[in-house]
């Protein structure tokens, strides 16, 4: 790995950091200067009731200006063991109220959101007979409708590009690849 030196925090925000740093890369006879987004890592869950369906949830997002199709998930805002885990299970109940025995949670992938431009993973569960068990806790600005699809639907939302998220798909692909 390369060694990246100078970092310096540029712009910081709540979601994440504007950061720049130095690097010689092998084909240059000097440091240049990058910029990347510092954030904390992600999570996503896929829930699947106890009898097939798949939670997806619709929510408003700023950046498109329009609604979304997606898995539940967010900020892994703990920093301990076992933390990406403890954030999918805690995000699933806050934004659909759904929940099941931590147990038949499975991870399915660690992924890059973008890792041209960030330095966080995205973690990626699979929630096996989640059922609705608590009030939704949703976090300020949140405004989230709970969707309930067969696989079959699903899958048609993604070759459609209806579900457009990077992650979602991603996430939504490792799922049905390994549960085919």
């Amino acid at each position: 790995m390369k060694e990246r030196k100078n970092w310096k925090d540029l712009y910081p925000t709540p979601v994440y950091t504007l950061a720049s740093f130095e690097i010689q890369l092998p084909r240059s006879t000097e440091e240049k200067t990058y910029y990347v987004l510092k954030s904390k890592n992600w999570v996503n869950v896929v829930p699947v009731t106890k009898t097939g369906e798949i939670l997806l949830i619709k929510q408003y997002r700023h950046g498109i200006g329009e609604d979304s199709l997606e898995l539940p998930g967010g900020i892994v805002d703990e920093d301990e063991p076992a933390s990406e885990l403890i954030s999918a299970i805690r995000e699933l109940r806050e934004e659909t109220g759904y929940a099941t025995d931590p147990a038949k949670y499975k991870l399915l992938a660690k992924f890059s959101g973008n890792p041209a431009m960030f330095t966080n993973w995205s973690y990626s569960y699979v929630a096996y007979d989640v059922e609705p068990i608590h009030e939704v806790e949703f976090d300020e600005g949140e405004d989230i409708e709970i969707v309930l699809k067969k696989p079959e639907e699903v899958k048609r939302l993604l070759i459609e590009g209806t579900i457009h998220h990077p992650q979602m798909a991603a996430a939504l692909g490792i799922y049905f690849l390994q549960n085919q």
